[in-house]
C-alpha cells in the first residue's frame, strides 16, 4: 500500500479504528490480569456481530467506488475488476502451492467449508455445491447493490479456480447475492 493511500485510510477512519481496537485491547488485558485466562475463553465464546462489521465495510466500499465513479466513470469499476480478478488467481495458485496438488477434488474443501454435506452432486469431472450463508451477498442484496459488487465477490470464484488449476472452471448456478435463498457452485474439469 503506498503512503498516500495509507495516509487517506488513517486519515478516513484509522484513528476512530485505532482508538477503540487500542481501547477494547487495553480493558481485555487489564480484565485478564486480574482475573486470568478464562476471560480470554469467554471472549472467544461470546458472539462478535460480524454481519454488522461486514455491512459497514461494504457500504465504505460502495460509497468509494460511487464516489470514484461520479469522478472518472466506468472504467473505475473496470480497474477494480481487473485487480480483483488478478488477486483472485494469485490468491488460488497459492492455496494449490500451499497444498501442494491442485485436483478438483483438492479445490471442494475450498467452497464447502469441508463440510461434505454442501456437496449436492459429485462425479469425477464436476461437483456441485450449495452455500447458504454468504454476508456478501445478502447485504448486497438487501442494499439493492448486487450489480456493482457481484463481479467483486461472486464473480470472482471463476478466476480463484483458473488460478488453483487452469484445467478447472466454476460457474454459479445460483447466487444469494442476485436473490436466490442460497448458491450453487458448479466446478469443473473443462474439456
Amino acid at each position: 500500500m503506498s503512503i498516500s493511500v495509507s495516509e487517506l485510510q488513517k486519515n478516513q477512519f484509522g484513528f476512530l479504528h485505532d482508538f477503540h481496537t487500542e481501547r477494547t485491547s487495553g480493558i481485555i488485558t487489564a480484565i485478564q490480569d486480574k482475573l486470568g485466562d478464562e476471560v480470554i475463553d469467554t471472549l472467544e465464546k461470546a458472539d462478535i456481530d460480524r454481519y454488522g462489521l461486514y455491512r459497514w465495510h461494504l457500504e465504505r466500499t460502495i460509497s468509494m467506488l460511487t464516489a470514484l465513479q461520479d469522478k472518472f466513470g466506468p472504467k473505475v469499476m473496470d480497474i477494480v475488476y481487473e485487480y480483483e480478478a488478478s488477486e483472485a488467481r494469485k490468491q488460488g495458485a497459492n492455496r494449490a502451492k500451499n497444498l501442494g496438488k491442485n485436483s478438483l477434488d483438492d479445490i471442494i474443501p475450498i467452497f464447502s467449508g469441508g463440510d461434505n454435506n454442501r456437496i449436492i452432486e459429485k462425479s469425477e469431472d464436476e461437483v456441485f455445491i450449495k452455500g447458504t450463508c454468504c454476508y456478501a451477498g445478502k447485504i448486497a442484496y438487501e442494499l439493492g447493490k448486487s450489480h456493482m459488487l457481484y463481479n467483486l465477490h461472486c464473480g470472482l470464484d471463476k478466476y480463484l479456480v483458473e488460478g488453483f488449476n487452469n484445467e478447472l472452471g466454476c460457474e454459479i448456478i445460483k447466487s444469494i447475492m442476485e436473490g436466490d435463498e442460497y448458491c450453487i457452485h458448479r466446478i469443473y474439469k473443462k474439456k
